[in-house]
């Protein structure tokens, strides 16, 4: 790479990159899928506001899945005029991602130091609000920077001034940060509160633990890759093999984190978990029965039940 221009990706992954994308992929489609479709069936979002956050970020999560880590293997055979929407879409979906882990944090704030308060402040009328503005500023920001990308042969060539995307690096930065320190401020108050009972500090950690979970994870997977990524670009010199390759084993990070983020949702989230093993001891009772029945249809006839009956006299009426 040189100072001026940047490689999207690479034009010809090796067999190794093609699975690792293409399982990751699928298994994040799957996973981001379910967690959206209890949401949307199951959730009562006027009682439970901030799940419209999880919503969000679940479905940013799916088309990242859906739209990059499928496509990547075959982005050089990509038309051309479809090479802006394409970018467009990835950028807007790990900005809402990002932005939504830091409303989901400003919102456990805003629980933690007025409880009583809290849905007279939140409520889904004005989390649909700012979800809808977060995708319409952030996919406004993604076409603006869209607006400087060269595309020449191919999607698997398009070029891109790193000075054009430095400012996108700090933004994914500042974010990831921000979530990272409101989370921190949380836990101090929770932790110090004089407030509550032992008992009722035990409660709310456990309500605390999907935010501090995903915060963590996010916070691990996706900060260094981006730091690294600002580093790489900030240097003179950019021909460090030792700094390409660790910046390229945290993309990888990156790609899983994806993945693992609906396994933190259902892990943590009861309402979640309890959906999904309801629904699974639905479908083993589902087939626990189709097989008892197709045993019972397959059963040879009973010798006693035949003896009975030709055992029986018959009689004439008269």
């Amino acid at each position: 790479m040189n100072e001026t221009n940047e490689t999207t990706v690479a034009e010809h992954p090796t067999i190794g990159e093609t699975a690792f994308y293409l399982s990751s992929g699928a298994i994040g489609s799957v996973f981001n899928a379910l967690v959206l479709w209890i949401a949307l069936r199951y959730i009562d979002t006027d009682d439970k506001p901030r799940q419209i956050i999880v919503i969000n970020m679940t479905a940013a999560d799916l088309l990242m899945c859906m739209v990059y880590m499928l496509t990547r293997p075959y982005l050089s055979y990509f038309p051309i005029f479809s090479c802006h929407p394409y970018y467009v879409t990835i950028w807007t979906v790990q900005l809402v991602s990002c932005l939504n882990l830091v409303w989901l944090n400003v919102d456990k704030l805003i629980f933690i130091q007025f409880p009583l308060h809290y849905y007279s402040i939140v409520n889904r009328k004005k989390m649909l609000i700012v979800a809808a503005v977060t995708w319409l500023l952030l996919g406004y920001l993604a076409v603006m920077l869209d607006s400087f990308l060269t595309v020449s042969v191919g999607c698997g060539t398009s070029e891109l001034s790193p000075y054009i995307y430095l400012p996108m690096c700090i933004l994914y930065l500042v974010m990831i940060l921000t979530s990272f320190i409101i989370s921190a401020v949380i836990y101090f108050i929770a932790h110090t509160s004089t407030r509550m009972e032992a008992r009722q500090r035990t409660k709310l950690f456990h309500r605390l633990f999907f935010l501090f979970s995903s915060t963590l994870w996010t916070f691990f997977t996706c900060l260094p890759y981006r730091a690294l990524y600002l580093m790489h670009k900030l240097r003179k010199n950019s021909d460090s093999e030792f700094l390409d390759e660790v910046t390229n084993i945290f993309f990888r990070i990156l790609v899983v984190g994806t993945v693992i983020n609906p396994l933190i949702t259902i892990w943590t989230q009861r309402i979640y978990r309890m959906r999904l093993l309801k629904a699974f001891n639905k479908w083993q009772e589902s087939s626990t029965s189709e097989d008892t029945a197709v045993t019972v249809n397959t059963r040879r006839p009973s010798s006693k039940a035949i003896t009975t009956f030709e055992g029986t006299p018959f009689t004439t009426s008269l």
